[in-house]
């Protein structure tokens, strides 16, 4: 049974050469990512940074951004070819941070821009989606992490819980409640929190299968310019990130990848 479900041009498979050639030469060998989402162990994301700061100076991050922005200027489906072939070599995802890169453009400042967009692009600085809480479930507009004004700055406290947290963050993008008196969804602001912060601290995998990490937020104080957007806009930023991601090509299914996988465990079943 064929299970193919893309075919490609002459061109994009002339790419695809291409992509494999740059990988061999440039991916660590020693850098295999465990399948089940478990965290790096330090040596590995060593090797993993140094990869990501390759992958920048190329426009691989965002493969199909603007050159302007950082990226490569790559159609959506020579993007797709440059992640099946990590999938291939078991590498790291490469649209991990795109999300809040966005995140930033559409409500950051200019200042904002400049401090993590074009780092984060060149594959120096890695930012978790700092959101969930620990048995909170889907219901983001339920959070208890607080953030209080301290001046011109913020005190936030609470614990998130980030599931597939295999690289240790620079960057905390971080939901918390700004006026727990005001309603519902009108009540939550976005920081940018630094992740060696005093008062941060990152647990490990709480999950068998996988990776959950608890993030603990005690008193940390989180500068005034940390703060994304306005400081009741927290519920439409998080829509702005839920629109990307049901629309990411980072986060599609890299379909000849996943045939592949399937076929392979088939065969072995069958004992073919």
């Amino acid at each position: 049974m064929d299970f193919s479900t893309t075919k490609y041009t002459e061109e994009q498979e002339a790419f695809r050469v291409v992509v494999r050639e740059w990988m061999e030469e440039n991916a660590p060998l020693e850098l295999s990512v465990p399948e089940d989402g478990r965290a790096l162990d330090t040596d590995t994301q060593q090797l993993v940074r140094k990869f990501r700061r390759k992958l920048g100076a190329k426009g691989w991050i965002a493969p199909s951004w603007p050159r302007h922005l950082g990226g490569a200027g790559l159609s959506p489906s020579m993007e797709v070819i440059i992640q099946e072939e990590f999938r291939r070599m078991k590498l790291p995802a490469i649209g991990d941070n795109r999300r809040h890169i966005n995140t930033i453009l559409v409500w950051g400042t200019e200042e904002q821009k400049r401090r993590w967009v074009i780092p984060a692009l060149r594959g120096e600085l890695l930012t978790w989606q700092n959101f969930g809480e620990p048995g909170a479930g889907a219901d983001i507009a339920g959070i208890n992490t607080r953030a209080k004004a301290h001046g011109d700055d913020y005190l936030i406290n609470g614990t998130k819980a980030m599931i597939t947290g295999r690289f240790d963050p620079d960057f905390l993008l971080t939901l918390a409640v700004t006026d727990p008196d005001r309603p519902r969804h009108y009540n939550l602001g976005v920081f940018m929190v630094d992740a060696r912060s005093p008062g941060v601290t990152i647990g490990g995998p709480t999950l068998l299968v996988g990776s959950e990490r608890n993030i603990y937020l005690d008193n940390v104080l989180v500068p005034g310019d940390c703060l994304i957007g306005g400081l009741y806009q927290g519920w439409e930023i998080c829509q702005t990130i839920l629109q990307q991601e049901r629309g990411e090509v980072s986060f599609r299914i890299t379909e000849s990848g996943t045939i592949d996988s399937i076929q392979e465990y088939l065969r072995k079943e069958r004992g073919s």
